[in-house]
């Protein structure tokens, strides 16, 4: 190609990989005319696995979940982000690598170096409430670009986004009790993961904001010693005066499938 146009080889690769613009040093229109028409008649196509090895990046936004089974369902709390994720990686011209390995229920994400396939990608976006610290701070002592979806305390200088769920539960209480319930009662998973602990704030603030009974007996957590959630447990509550119940969504779900597990029978 560089002899047809007659020009040198680095000229024909600052042409067609675009770093004459970047640079601000631009070749000439005649020279780029050249190398184009060279290119054109010899039917040449960039190879973008090449390309991007050239720019040291691939143009690649890696996602990588730690729950059981990629949350792809509708009805899942993940999937709203999942779209917006796929939505703005496309506006900003990047692919998604969805890291399937973690299908297991992250089985393998727990030893050391269990996540450094994620350096495929120039960044990666991690979901999941029990994802593993150490690993996560080698990636950010490293600089490699990593977003988790849901509020971390750990460790520093990690990037995160959530949801506001002391707000977000507290008026679910509120809306509950304006619909005239007068008892009601959260059950949550078994866990001190940051997400559900805000939850359980925001819950009970709104019982005591509504001047509902906001005590222990509020609250069910799976592995609760109290017993297993059963449908005679459910029916207790109901005779005991408790008229609507708040489950927990997590990423396994545990929590509101085993409600509406006792619920149906």
């Amino acid at each position: 190609m560089a002899r047809l146009a007659g020009v040198s080889q680095a000229t024909v690769s600052l042409v067609l990989s675009g770093r004459d613009l970047a640079t601000g040093r631009p070749i000439s229109a005649e020279t780029r005319a050249k190398v184009l028409d060279a290119a054109h008649s010899l039917g040449y196509v960039p190879d973008p696995a090449a390309s991007r090895l050239a720019a040291a990046r691939n143009n690649l936004l890696g996602v990588f979940s730690f729950t059981a089974t990629f949350p792809t369902d509708v009805r899942h709390s993940y999937y709203p982000f999942l779209v917006g994720v796929e939505q703005e990686a496309a506006a900003q011209g990047y692919d998604l690598v969805l890291f399937t390995g973690s299908s297991t229920g992250g089985a393998g994400a727990g030893g050391a170096g269990a996540l450094n396939r994620v350096r495929l990608a120039d960044g990666c976006l991690f979901l999941g409430r029990h994802a593993p610290s150490d690993e996560l701070r080698r990636l950010v002592a490293d600089d490699f670009p990593v977003v988790h979806v849901g509020r971390r305390d750990e460790p520093e200088g990690l990037a995160w986004v959530g949801a506001d769920y002391v707000s977000a539960s507290r008026e679910v209480v509120t809306a509950l009790a304006g619909l005239g319930h007068r008892r009601v009662l959260l059950v949550r998973e078994d866990d001190d993961a940051p997400a559900s602990t805000d939850r359980e704030r925001g819950f009970l603030e709104g019982l005591a904001a509504s001047g509902l009974p906001a005590g222990p007996e509020a609250l069910f957590r799976s592995g609760d010693p109290r017993g297993d959630l059963t449908a005679d447990r459910v029916r207790a509550w109901v005779a005991d005066g408790v008229t609507a119940f708040v489950a927990e969504e997590t990423d396994t779900g545990a929590a509101w499938r085993a409600l509406r597990a006792a619920v149906d029978a």
